[in-house]
């Protein structure tokens, strides 16, 4: 060698180059997409990754929710067969359940086989099986549902960005998913606020990174949308409002818990006559997608879903949300609090509010704290606290 190359290589052994220290980012992207190779997956892993937050790179959070709402099952390799049906049974449905009167048979050609309209089926007729009847009330449904679905993300630039305002191709696909859904439930069928469900579910997968996985965005939310309202809709079901499963136990369940948790705010708002339905029935039903930014309510569903007890969390996350406007809440009247819980606080991260029902799960309240709830060092507000500080290093909000 050179002279000035054996130096070269003298000065490399005594002062190697530094490894690059890994990305940080990059290492947790492979952990996640690590996680879904596994033949099967391990679905206690998948649910401790997704409550931690998912990943946006690689369409992650699609794949993960798609194996979350057993809508993929937790062996990959049938995963290819899963979604070849489904799709093809959702395209079916689509042809079958959207009614064209204009599109049933051939004109008759043959002047005998022409009857008196009267006769046939036409746009007057009362019979129980007219298909023009049954249009009618399909279009009176799609029209309810129109009206919802223009209010869907009506900000964000994706839902509107290629067609006339509220007539886009994604919107068209909201309004086909609801429509669907509910000519297969009719005892249900379609309800406001359903469309909130559907959105975010529908965002994700249309934007993943996969185009053929866009592609086939609405069939698999589709789906995932159906299941997801299998553990919820009693609460959509106006019939079941005053049974042990409707909406109004549900929200009862909260109060339940935030009398548990926080004795004294529970005993506040109640002199004050704040009926817990008038800010937590949105918040149950709507699994709090209108109280925060996409962004956030995205990141929240990760751990909503990733709950086996499915949405047992979201009372933990509702009851979170009331200890960070605690001081607020205790020292405000009716009036006030409904405002604050109605358009609750934007600069509240959503880190600190699922950190916060994770201690409140993990952490029994004890009878000192519940009777002296107020003092600064016993107060559960102050312990959630303390416990964000050593789990995070940084204070809540």
């Amino acid at each position: 060698l050179h002279p000035t190359e054996l130096c070269a290589a003298e000065d490399e052994k005594l002062n190697p180059t530094p490894t690059p220290a890994p990305n940080p980012r990059q290492v947790r992207v492979q952990l996640y997409k690590k996680a879904l190779a596994k033949r099967p997956i391990d679905m206690d892993l998948v649910r401790s990754l997704a409550d931690e937050g998912i990943p946006e790179e690689h369409g992650l959070r699609a794949m993960y929710w798609k194996v979350l709402l057993n809508y993929l099952p937790p062996d990959p390799t049938l995963w290819d067969e899963v979604l070849k049906k489904n799709r093809q049974l959702y395209a079916e449905w689509v042809e079958v359940l959207i009614v064209n009167p204009h599109d049933q048979g051939d004109e008759p050609t043959d002047e005998a086989a022409v009857k008196d309209v009267t006769e046939e089926d036409h746009p007057l007729s009362q019979k129980s099986d007219s298909v023009w009847a049954q249009h009618f009330k399909d279009q009176e449904m799609m029209a309810e549902i129109d009206k919802d679905v223009r209010r869907t993300f009506p900000h964000l630039h994706f839902f509107n960005h290629d067609g006339a305002e509220g007539n886009t191709r994604h919107y068209r696909a909201l309004r086909r998913i609801l429509f669907i859904y509910a000519k297969l439930n009719k005892g249900i069928c379609y309800v406001q606020g359903m469309n909130e469900i559907l959105g975010p579910i529908y965002y994700i997968f249309a934007t993943d990174s996969d185009s053929f996985y866009r592609e086939n965005a609405e069939a698999d939310a589709f789906f995932c949308f159906t299941n997801v309202m299998m553990e919820i809709r009693d609460n959509f079901c106006k019939s079941l409002d005053h049974t042990e499963i409707g909406v109004k136990a549900s929200i009862q369940r909260l109060n339940n818990l935030l009398k548990e948790k926080d004795y004294q705010l529970w005993k506040h708002l109640e002199s004050v006559e704040m009926n817990p339905q008038f800010y937590s029935f949105r918040w149950i039903t709507l699994l709090l997608s209108q109280e925060f930014d996409l962004p956030d309510v995205m990141r929240l569903w990760d751990s909503l879903f990733a709950d086996e007890r499915r949405f047992d969390f979201l009372y933990y996350c509702c009851c979170a949300m009331l200890w960070h406007v605690r001081e607020d809440l205790l020292e405000n009247g009716f009036a006030d609090n409904l405002k604050l819980l109605q358009q609750f606080p934007p600069d509240i991260e959503i880190a600190s509010i699922i950190s916060t029902a994770r201690w409140l799960k993990s952490h029994r309240v004890t009878a000192t704290v519940r009777t002296n709830a107020d003092t600064s060092t016993n107060s559960p507000l102050t312990s959630a606290r303390n416990y964000l500080r050593s789990s995070t290093g940084s204070s809540s909000s």
